[in-house]
């Protein structure tokens, strides 16, 4: 990855960061005060939590990852994943800020078109999924990418969890547990699974420090405690 892509995604980023938290203020403004300028209250706290997610955090770790991972052949795909992800990620933003969950009528149908966008999301995730294993591949073992192996793994669990709330309504399923602990598995894969471990990659990727057993075992704990976390967020 060039120094001028990596400049434009971490502009990018930053830009996403300040409109998602700028639309975090305007929802603790609405806790407040009542003014919403006109937004639905619950969806401009959606609208603020996806654009954190999918515009902000997403892209700006690809890219701090693709700085230590892209060979010569990979140079190009990695901004082209970048650059879609910031296309989705402002896509679905708007959708979340005035329909949210919501079906919209579109002639006849009633589609969640904000929900539709951030399927798109998770598309582009898969991009850089299969760059990864590229960009790997070959590459000497080390505890960064031991550590970023097991990120990107929570980072494809992450999105079963949300596949498997599409298809809870055609499959006729209407169990609030059901949608509970798929969103669970969704959010708590993406902030402590994938989140978590590719920073950690990251800062063993930029210190470089020596690893022993403990870096190992704590890797291991870490992975094998995390697949039920999404079972605390669950009601008693």
């Amino acid at each position: 990855m060039t120094d001028r892509s990596f400049l434009l995604a971490w502009r990018g980023a930053l830009g996403a960061f300040v409109l998602a938290g700028s639309t975090g203020v305007l929802y603790r403004i609405g806790l407040a005060t009542g003014w919403t300028a006109g937004f639905d209250l619950v969806n401009i706290r959606h609208a603020h939590s996806h654009l954190m997610y999918f515009g902000w955090v997403m892209p700006a770790l690809f890219a701090l990852m693709g700085t230590y991972l892209s060979p010569a052949p990979s140079t190009r795909r990695l901004p082209r994943v970048i650059g879609a992800c910031f296309a989705a990620a402002l896509l679905a933003y708007p959708l979340f800020l005035a329909f949210g969950y919501r079906p919209v009528d579109l002639g006849e149908a009633r589609l969640p078109l904000a929900v539709i966008a951030a399927s798109l999301n998770m598309l582009v995730w898969y991009g850089f999924v299969l760059y990864y294993r590229r960009a790997r591949r070959g590459r000497p073992r080390s505890h960064a990418l031991h550590l970023w192996d097991a990120a990107v793994t929570f980072l494809v669990l992450a999105t079963l969890g949300a596949w498997g709330l599409a298809l809870l309504q055609p499959f006729g399923i209407d169990d609030p547990r059901w949608t509970t602990a798929l969103t669970h598995v969704f959010l708590d894969y993406v902030s402590e699974g994938w989140f978590v471990l590719a920073v950690l990659g990251l800062a063993y990727a930029v210190l470089a420090p020596r690893t022993g057993w403990w870096d190992r075992t704590s890797l291991y704990l870490m992975v094998a405690g995390l697949p039920v976390t999404f079972a605390l967020g669950m009601p008693g």
